[in-house]
């Protein structure tokens, strides 16, 4: 049967009325099951308790579980790439951090990139790193550290816990950026890499002030300074990198935020982000983030993108400026 002319506006518009009113109400039973966001770290670290401080409270605003789901290994592509293959019907997501930006420019296995395979919700966090040395260096600024650096090409050495980590790029910028000579020291974990600082066996150490601030405190290492934009509560008296004269220095701080396969509904992108805004406006988080030694951030997915962007354009520079491989 033939449709009348003049009815097909009408039709039309009952269609495109029936599209949003069925697209509103998946978005009002969203989520109907458990949501699993997936930490490519091991559990119980740093990305994973400030993972489970956000998503906690948003699990309880929504009355449905949220699966804080670690899932480490081969320097974080296999949680990558688990949920870069997932569904994208909104009930699986990353959390994405500097080593997800940095890991496809080293590494020819990471085969998913931030900003072309995912869909970015938003970020949460920002957590600093204190640059340590042991308590008897005869440097006890980073311009005295640089300036050693300088006198005894490649007689210093540092630490870190992997190409691509917040404990190594920030020195790869700083050795690039001034000519210095500092011998890359690789780790499997922190721990060790601490105890050979405290030992004197390492000149420098980067990493997170819940590992380095007791030692700090006990007078086993010795802090030059912190990579935030302002002085930590805890350790008042070291100057951030900025103070120092090395605020271009990039890299030391880690970021935190939330994406999801490509192709996730606009709506859940901007249902999960506004979740995330509001829980970072609950004190409880607030209070749980700042014991981790971090700093709620926020923001649309909009902004989200154009970090991640511009993330991968300065690491892109920096990566092929210093020739970083992976070891």
């Amino acid at each position: 049967m033939r449709t009348h002319r003049s009815l097909k506006p009408f039709i039309a518009m009952l269609a495109g009325f029936a599209l949003l009113t069925s697209t509103g109400a998946w978005a009002q039973a969203y989520p109907n099951k458990p949501v699993r966001v997936i930490v490519p770290f091991p559990g119980g670290g740093i990305v994973d308790i400030l993972t489970r401080a956000v998503t906690d409270k948003i699990a309880a605003n929504w009355g449905t579980p949220i699966i804080v789901e670690p899932k480490p290994g081969a320097g974080a592509i296999l949680g990558t790439e688990t949920v870069a293959t997932a569904p994208p019907d909104g009930y699986t997501f990353l959390v994405a951090s500097i080593t997800g930006s940095v890991g496809p420019l080293i590494n020819p296995n990471f085969k998913h990139d931030l900003r072309k395979d995912f869909v970015a919700v938003g970020m949460f966090a920002t957590a600093p790193n204190i640059a340590v040395v042991p308590a008897d260096f005869p440097a006890s600024t980073m311009a005295e550290l640089v300036e050693l650096a300088r006198k005894s090409p490649a007689k210093l050495n540092y630490a870190h816990s992997g190409v691509g980590s917040t404990n190594h790029l920030p020195v790869e910028f700083l050795k690039h950026s001034r000519g210095l000579q500092i011998t890359s020291v690789p780790y499997k974990g922190q721990p060790p890499a601490i105890t050979d600082v405290i030992a004197g066996q390492i000149q420098l150490f980067v990493a997170a002030p819940a590992l380095l601030v007791p030692h700090v405190k006990a007078g086993k290492l010795k802090a030059i300074a912190v990579t935030s934009s302002k002085r930590l509560d805890d350790l008042p008296a070291v100057p951030t990198l900025a103070e120092s004269g090395f605020g271009d220095v990039i890299g030391g701080s880690g970021w935190f935020g939330i994406v999801a396969p490509v192709g996730t509904p606009a709506t859940v992108v901007n249902r999960f982000n506004q979740e995330i805004n509001a829980a970072l406006k609950s004190p409880e988080v607030i209070e749980r983030l700042r014991r981790a030694y971090a700093f709620p951030e926020g923001g649309s997915p909009e902004e989200f993108t154009k970090f991640l962007a511009d993330e991968g354009t300065r690491w892109a520079k920096l990566v092929k400026d210093a020739n970083i491989k992976l070891d």
